[in-house]
């Protein structure tokens, strides 16, 4: 019994070894992780910087085309409405496109009997002298009535002073009689 217990004392040992010596190959592994971890973080850094500066740069050169073709752009559209504004501007042609339209916008018009411009001045023009004529008529006429109106009350005066006086006669008739019939 006691080979036994020697044995198994050995095999504990020997277990105990090789656990001893399997945590000591992983804090080894531990230990170089940590010093390649450390030099693989600063690798990633690096390449984290370089891929930013050639990113920045790229952005930088197609900004810089995009700027350079929307100023080409607007060269040519500045050149184009330039030559736009010329023909438009361009006075036999604005004046034919004005006559025409013109006549249309009067052809219309007159299917629509609406007045023309020179209808409504001629219209006013006869209004002005029928007011004016208006006026120096109803200006006399205005002085006929104030004269017509005093002699009306002239006349209203004497009817009441003649209406007075027959009234008076009358009553004289009325006296005269009744002292003759006394």
């Amino acid at each position: 019994m006691a080979g036994r217990k020697k044995q198994k004392e050995t095999r504990v040992g020997e277990i105990a070894e090789q656990f001893e010596h399997a945590f000591m190959a992983g804090l080894g592994a531990l230990a170089d992780a940590q010093k390649k971890g450390a030099g693989r973080f600063d690798d990633l850094v690096r390449e984290g910087e370089r891929f930013r500066k050639m990113a920045t740069s790229r952005t930088e050169s197609l900004i810089d085309d995009v700027q350079d073709a929307i100023r080409g752009m607007t060269g040519d559209a500045q050149s184009r409405a330039t030559g736009l504004l010329d023909q438009v501007r361009d006075s036999s042609r604005l004046d034919k496109l004005q006559s025409a339209f013109d006549a249309r916008v009067a052809d219309t018009m007159d299917r629509l009997n609406v007045p023309s411009k020179n209808d409504i001045d001629k219209i006013n023009r006869k209004l002005d002298k029928i007011v004016r004529l208006l006026d120096d008529k109803g200006k006399p006429a205005a002085k006929k009535k104030a004269a017509r109106k005093k002699t009306a009350k002239k006349a209203a005066t004497r009817k009441k002073v003649a209406r007075k006086t027959t009234k008076k006669a009358a009553t004289r008739k009325k006296v005269a009689r009744k002292k003759t019939t006394k």
